[in-house]
């Protein structure tokens, strides 16, 4: 009888011989590795630069935001190194994959990687009212209505996550058909598994998803940085620039999955291939999560600034203690 979709995440690519696992293979297995420890790492020193920091910077709005996007991409990192390393790595069994736990924490990534673009997306709206629409900002972001924002992000992701779920559709390999896309199954009177149709009203949120949001975010910024440009009529400050590479990048790693899966589905791939866009859509999802908290936290000047009003009284405290110690010596 044909296996349905039990977990959220088929794993089960087939056996991989070892002629397939040539040097792009083990790239990609190593580029997917590397960035969830590294991200990993990273989201869990920023989760508690926030804790640490909240008090100080609890007034920015934008700070609201970027905790939200962290909390996500922390617990995406942190899944994907649960749940998903092991897998690629064949440290787990195939009935472990088929646990329940498995099942779970893979709707977790898929819930966070959704919260991830929505968080994305309202970050990008907030900066687009603070340049065009800056008389409204305080209203549209006020204290009593930002927590309405930080709940849309959770809801629609929710609310995509629930609509997948229960369609019973998710990204998969077809032993024969040899791509690799969106399918949704369904259980007939005969207890047999089988395939339907993808409906409309999926596939539109699949394409928003996967290609509207990303493109309306990078348009955005563009936006942004055009009248920076214009109104200071000069070359942009390094501040800027960060933002706009910030922009691209997280454009290019969502757009890059959405290229990759549109690709699989479109021609026909190995068992190897499909496992292979798996990984690599993984780890475009987790970078794309990590780059507005990396940019922020390493590029900022409010975090330099606290940095600063807290490193120097120590510091010219701790100079002057030397300064009576070596008068001391001296006599």
């Amino acid at each position: 009888m044909v296996r349905g979709f039990e977990t959220p995440l088929d794993e089960d690519f087939g056996e991989i011989p070892e002629s397939a696992k040539t040097g792009a293979f083990y790239f990609i297995i190593s580029l997917f590795v590397l960035s969830t420890v590294i991200t990993t790492l990273l989201t869990t020193v920023f989760t508690v630069l926030i804790m640490l920091l909240w008090g100080y910077f609890k007034p920015m709005k934008f700070f609201w935001f970027l905790a939200q996007l962290t909390i996500s991409v922390f617990i995406i990192s942190c899944a994907n190194l649960l749940i998903n390393v092991p897998a690629t790595l064949s440290l787990i069994s195939k009935d472990s994959v088929q646990s329940e736990i498995f099942s779970f924490i893979s709707h977790l990534i898929d819930f966070c990687h959704y919260s991830i673009l929505f968080s994305n997306l309202v970050i990008a709206i907030h900066r687009a009212f603070v340049f065009f629409l800056r008389h409204l900002t305080d209203t549209a972001f006020s204290f009593s209505i930002i927590y309405i924002w930080l709940m849309s992000v959770w809801v629609l992701a929710l609310i995509v996550e629930i609509i997948l779920i229960t369609s019973n559709c998710k990204y998969r390999y077809e032993n024969k058909s040899k791509i690799y896309q969106l399918r949704c199954e369904a259980r007939g009177e005969t207890k047999l598994v089988v395939n339907k149709s993808l409906p409309g009203g999926i596939q539109l949120i699949e394409n928003i998803v996967q290609i509207g949001i990303p493109i309306l975010i990078f348009v955005i910024y563009i936006a942004i940085i055009s009248k920076i440009a214009y109104m200071k009529q000069s070359s942009l400050s390094s501040t800027e620039i960060s933002i706009l590479k910030q922009s691209i990048f997280v454009f290019v790693a969502f757009q890059a999955s959405s290229v990759v899966f549109l690709f699989a589905q479109n021609f026909e791939i190995t068992n190897v291939t499909a496992f292979l866009v798996k990984r690599f859509v993984n780890t475009m999802e987790i970078l794309a999560g990590a780059a507005t908290p990396t940019f922020f936290f390493l590029t900022s000047r409010e975090i330099r600034k606290f940095v600063f009003t807290r490193v120097s009284p120590a510091g010219s405290q701790g100079t002057s203690n030397f300064q009576v110690r070596s008068a001391r010596a001296l006599d």
